[in-house]
This record gives structure tokens, sequence and C-alpha cells, in this order.
């Protein structure tokens, strides 16, 4: 009869022991997205959110330490997004004043994708209205400089003008010059 009592007990240690386990890998996995989330590695970020919330299922865990947990991968994949969404628009206006407009496209298509996550995740609207002036930007520079003629500067098909203008040496004044040169000469010398 006395032994009933401490086998549940050790059964109620190990779960117990068991649940803190849970709860450390679930903390670690949390530092491991932040860290993700700083590099603005959205895909992982999406990854390990997916793996937190199937770690998160487990019904003996509390339900605090789950809202938590839910709450704080939420904000760093809000972070992640916006990060990147940041640093795709950056990208764009600088291809777009190096003059190369393809990959200008590719950064503006990467930007839109990832402010779109951004939204999902319930970021700011002065972020989102913030962006899409940086795109703006990014859509009306560059690509200005044509490499060829154009409607407003056609090509010149004048010919060449010859310069007339006389040279310094054959004008009358510098005649005049020389020849005052020689009687600026003292005499005798």
């Amino acid at each position: 009869m006395f032994g009933f009592g401490k086998d549940k007990s050790a059964e109620e240690e190990a779960k117990q022991r068991q649940i803190e386990a849970l709860k450390a890998s679930i903390e670690a996995a949390l530092m491991q997205m932040k860290k993700q989330a700083q590099a603005a590695l959205t895909d992982r970020c999406e990854a390990s959110a997916k793996r937190l919330t199937e770690m998160l299922k487990n019904p003996k865990l509390p339900k605090e330490f789950v809202k938590q947990i839910r709450d704080g991968s939420d904000a760093l994949l809000l972070h992640a997004y916006m990060k990147a969404t940041a640093l795709a628009s950056k990208a764009a206006i600088d291809a777009a004043m190096a003059d190369d407009l393809e990959t200008r496209s590719a950064k503006i298509k990467e930007a839109r994708e990832k402010l779109s996550g951004a939204i999902k995740y319930k970021a700011p609207k002065d972020f989102k209205l913030q962006c899409e002036r940086m795109l703006e930007v990014a859509l009306f520079s560059g690509g200005v400089k044509a490499k060829g003629p154009t409607k407003a500067k056609p090509r010149d098909t004048a010919p060449k003008v010859e310069n007339r203008a006389k040279s310094i040496d054959s004008s009358p004044k510098a005649k005049a010059g020389k020849s005052l040169q020689n009687y600026a000469k003292p005499v005798g010398a």
C-alpha cells in the first residue's frame, strides 16, 4: 500500500522534468529564431515558427507559457519581414541609381512580397506607407540616360564646323607685341 504513493510522485517528477526540458528546448528554438530574424531570414523564421507551433501543442504546457512563446514568435516574424522589406527596398533604390533595371525589378518584387508578409503579421501602417514611398522612388529612379538618340535629343547629323578663329600668334596685336619686345631690350645688351 505504501509503495503506490511513491510511484505516483516519481512519475509526476518525471513528467515535470520532461515539461521543463520541453520548455528549455522551446526557449532555445525561440532564441535561434531571434538570430534568424536579426539576419532577415524570413524562410528560416517561418520554418522555426512551424516547429514551435508543433512543440506548443503539448497539452501539459502551461497556457501562459504557450501564449508568451506564440506572441514572441509572431513578434520575431514581424521583425524579420520588416527588416527584409527594408533591405530589399534599399537594394531596389541602389540598383535604380546604378541603372540596373533587371535587379531593380527583382528587388521591387521581393520587397512587395516581404511587405505582404509584414502586413500579415500586423506591421504598423506608417511602415507600409514608408515602404510604398521607397518603392515609388525606386520605380521612378534610373533608366533616364538613353544609350542612343531620343526624341528630346536626336542624333546630330550636321557636319562639324571648322574652327575659323584666329590663333593668338597670328592676331595683329600679337605681331605688334613681338615687335615691341625687340625694342624693350636695352641698347648694347
